[in-house]
């Protein structure tokens, strides 16, 4: 009985973490893909502004509402960017515990993730939230979010076009590009599609010279 449950569990976790794989590896993915192709039309810092487009990802893949500050942002949506950008960057699989129900990642993870990407004006409120279509449960009595292994749905990522830097500010022009719209041709490469819309992030700097996402505004670019 021992060993049958032992492996029953043991099939549990390889199977979560090559979900929890696929979960945390499509952005990067998509990401790397874009990176490779440089816009011949862009003047902008190539290094640059893949630095920035990493930085914004997270935030930009779920399409969150605009907000002209950060503090007065629908926080639950700040609450799930801040857990799509730990799920991203995780590369270990066994970085957290599971349970029947999921990853299980701790509250302190959460808020040090939330202020280095939002600041220290905004105060996280631990509630659960919804990631895009996939419920990130909270647990008060465990202080940690739930998060199921599953796909995902389709995402965004950013273009940036343009980069304009005003005092400690960088305001950035991005393009959401819907992640089912990229292609490949006969050759096997990239193609990028054209934006779905466009936005100006707002990055402000903290002291430690780190940026975090100060707004994001509509933009409308015409080509």
């Amino acid at each position: 009985m021992k060993s049958k449950k032992r492996e029953k569990v043991l099939n549990y976790v390889v199977g979560s973490i090559v979900l929890l794989l696929v979960l945390t590896g499509i952005v990067s993915i998509v990401m790397f893909s874009a990176g490779k192709i440089k816009d011949k039309k862009s003047a902008i810092d190539y290094e640059k502004r893949q630095e920035y487009e990493e930085l914004i990802a997270p935030v930009i893949m779920n399409d969150p509402e605009t907000f002209d500050d950060v503090t007065t942002a629908n926080i639950n949506q700040l609450v799930a960017i801040t857990i799509w950008s730990i799920l991203e960057e995780t590369k270990d699989p066994d970085a957290f515990d599971y349970t029947q129900d999921g990853m299980l990642l701790p509250e302190k993870n959460v808020e040090e993730k939330f202020e280095k990407l939002f600041g220290s004006d905004v105060k996280i409120n631990h509630c659960s939230v919804d990631g895009g279509g996939i419920e990130f449960n909270y647990s008060e009595k465990k202080n940690c979010y739930v998060i199921p292994i599953t796909g995902i749905t389709p995402i965004y990522t950013p273009r940036v076009v343009d980069i304009d830097k005003k005092g400690n500010s960088v305001i950035l022009t991005v393009g959401y590009l819907a992640g089912e719209d990229w292609a490949q041709d006969s050759n096997g490469n990239m193609i990028e599609p054209e934006p779905a819309k466009y936005v100006r992030v707002t990055l402000r700097k903290n002291s430690d010279d780190s940026f975090y996402v100060g707004s994001i505004q509509n933009a409308d670019i015409i080509h």
